[in-house]
């Protein structure tokens, strides 16, 4: 992860906390492409991959984030502080729908 987007993460990470979301890093053995981090607030669950504003997710990651889009989840890229504020405060108000979906297109 380079330090870009370990700045995003970090960001997400704290103000998460700071706003009283649930966050856990996410680590799948054996599987490449699932998302950095895990929000839960209020019942609701997000997914969220965060990259640097230059980033792009890998051919794995667009396969695994469809698949899970498909089952239901929610799922997300974020790539600055500006999209960690704005998804913080959807799931925060609970607005149905979450900026940066990552449905077809990966990248917002």
């Amino acid at each position: 992860m380079g330090q870009a987007e370990n700045y995003v993460e970090q960001y997400l990470v704290d103000t998460a906390e700071a706003k009283g979301m649930f966050v856990r890093k996410l680590v799948s053995p054996g599987r490449n492409g699932f998302p950095d981090r895990l929000i839960i607030h209020r019942g609701r669950s997000v997914y969220v991959e965060t990259k640097s504003a230059t980033g792009r997710l890998s051919a794995i990651q667009r396969k695994t984030i469809a698949q899970m889009a498909d089952h239901g989840a929610e799922v997300c890229c974020v790539c600055s502080r500006l999209e960690v504020d704005a998804l913080l405060a959807a799931i925060a108000t609970r607005t149905p729908q979450l900026p940066y979906r990552l449905d077809t297109d990966i990248r917002p």
